[in-house]
């Protein structure tokens, strides 16, 4: 199973939706969570039907911001539990009848406000004991090593942030490929990276999920990049064969003065 997340920067601009479409033909994700959607949900039809994906739970931006939605295949058994501005929480089915609990998150912008929806993602976090993932922009970092440049982060807001992880036992799960999710596009000692989108999983169900793969996903026309969770993202292909066992030297070859300096040269 594969899920995506994106902080879209708002779904207004046809550009945005063209991209959109790209990164789902690109990575054909089972799951897509949107958010700053900056859209109203009745809207959403259209941006279903570009992406072709059946299921949908959009909720409505507040003002000019937020905005969360949920796309999913029609072939994947999703049943949403609940829902607020700052999240979306679901029971996803896997084809192994095994059934994940996901939850699409969206941390307050407002360091102010920042607490509530902590609050939020502990209420969600309460029942859950095993195979719990959760995705999204966290609107914060663990420690200074998840951002690069700029004025350092007040140690308070991260120990915050760290202590939601400790007492719902979530797990910051590790990168394969990527690493800072936002930039702001400066140049020079102006320029700062951070890391902002992750996956979180229920520390007990790592070792149940053991070919999970998750990659950063380049966007050219936005200063934020997508991330996605493959589940079975690392898992050998018996298929593939090692092609060295395959090579056969062709007696011709010795007779060939060019293959002969190539075959040298790659000895030195």
């Amino acid at each position: 199973m594969k899920l995506l997340c994106w902080n879209c920067r708002g779904l207004g601009n046809p550009m945005t939706v063209r991209e959109l479409k790209q990164l789902i033909i690109a990575n054909n994700p089972d799951i897509v969570f949107l958010y700053e959607t900056k859209m109203l949900s009745n809207n959403f039809t259209r941006i279903r039907n570009i992406c072709r994906l059946d299921g949908c739970l959009a909720i409505s931006s507040v003002g000019y911001s937020r905005g969360l939605v949920m796309l999913w295949k029609n072939d994947i058994d999703v049943v949403i539990q609940n829902y607020s501005s700052n999240h979306i929480y679901s029971i996803v089915s896997m084809e192994n009848q095994k059934k994940i609990r996901f939850t699409g998150f969206y941390g307050n912008t407002d360091p102010k406000s920042r607490i509530k929806s902590w609050n939020i993602l502990r209420m969600v976090g309460r029942s859950m004991k095993e195979y719990w993932i959760v995705e999204g922009d966290f609107n914060a970092i663990i420690n200074e090593a998840k951002k690069e440049g700029g004025r350092r982060k007040p140690r308070a807001t991260m120990e915050k942030f760290r202590d939601v992880l400790e007492d719902l036992a979530l797990v910051d799960l590790k990168i394969d490929r990527g690493w800072f999710t936002w930039v702001n596009n400066h140049e020079g000692n102006k320029l700062v990276k951070e890391r902002l989108d992750r996956f979180l999983m229920y520390a007990n169900a790592i070792n149940k999920f053991p070919f999970i793969a998750i990659n950063v996903i380049r966007q050219a026309n936005s200063d934020r990049d997508a991330v996605m969770l493959g589940t079975m993202g690392r898992k050998p292909k018996a298929d593939i064969k090692d092609l060295k066992l395959f090579f056969k030297f062709d007696v011709c070859w010795s007779r060939d003065t060019e293959a002969k300096d190539i075959i040298k040269k790659s000895l030195e």
